[in-house]
């Protein structure tokens, strides 16, 4: 339960908060003056330190209404502005107002998006997202930015790939497309053996290309949305189309009976009526 404003407020989740906030402000920096690959990785960086906030605020049970308020507003700045002027500042200005526009529809989705997602806060379901979260939408042009600035990719199509991007993560974020929270993912439970092995192989896996590898999660998790939606959709269809069946053929069972059972009355009416009982 979120505790309201009074006197004070909780250090150690807005202070986790604010390092988000400072990254994504940095990250704005960074990119005026054109160092593209550090704006990249402050947002990867914002995007460690808005995990850390909610949940250390949820273990030291220290959520409050100002907490909550405070990180949508630093989300806005790090996941929403940053990464709008980071990708016209890299590419999208070559391509004037239709660059700078492509711009703000991802900054104006991420503000509908977590607008959305303040409003739903208690009554949608946590497994799932309704719409790309921004600090994903955030990490995905950023890990871009960060791969072409790494491996030195130039490429004319590149700027028409990162203009496609930006659109498509702001119309991804303000989407109905449900993606996957992992919220059920018990960390504090006891494991396998095998499990903190295989974690130390991913991040072995990780470093060999981070930028490139982060990119590639982060594109796939972007347009698993629309595949799980539309498969959700389609394996709802086919229960409902199975159920009505069962349904037509219930009704067609219970007609089939209650014929029989009218024939069965015909024939002993009409036996009886060339029967008649005796006195």
């Amino acid at each position: 339960m979120k505790k309201p404003f009074e006197n004070g407020i909780y250090l150690l989740p807005n202070l986790m908060t604010s390092a988000a906030l400072f990254a994504g402000f940095y990250a704005v920096i960074a990119g005026m003056q054109g160092n593209f690959e550090q704006g990249a990785i402050a947002i990867f960086v914002a995007m460690v330190f808005d995990g850390l906030d909610g949940r250390i605020a949820r273990m030291t049970n220290s959520t409050s209404a100002f907490g909550a308020e405070y990180d949508s507003l630093s989300d806005m700045v790090s996941f929403g502005l940053a990464p709008a002027l980071l990708m016209y500042q890299w590419a999208l200005q070559d391509f004037g107002k239709l660059g700078w526009l492509a711009a703000f529809i991802y900054a104006v989705a991420a503000a509908l998006r977590l607008a959305r997602f303040n409003t739903q806060v208690g009554i949608a379901d946590k497994r799932y997202f309704q719409g790309l979260p921004s600090p994903a939408a955030a990490a995905l042009l950023a890990g871009l930015v960060w791969m072409a600035e790494n491996d030195q990719l130039q490429h004319a199509l590149l700027d028409v790939f990162a203009l496609f991007l930006t659109v498509f993560a702001g119309l991804m974020m303000v989407s109905n497309f449900r993606f996957h929270s992992f919220k059920e993912l018990n960390l504090k439970g006891k494991v396998p053996f095998i499990t903190l092995l295989v974690g130390v192989l991913l991040l072995v896996i990780i470093s060999l290309k981070p930028a490139m590898i982060l990119f590639a999660v982060l594109f796939v998790y972007a347009v698993s949305g629309p595949i799980v939606t539309l498969f959700t959709l389609r394996q709802r269809r086919e229960e409902r189309r199975l159920q009505r069946e069962s349904e037509e053929s219930a009704n067609s069972d219970s007609a089939a009976e209650n014929a029989v059972d009218e024939m069965s009355l015909k024939d002993t009416v009409a036996t009886d009526a060339a029967n008649p009982t005796k006195n």
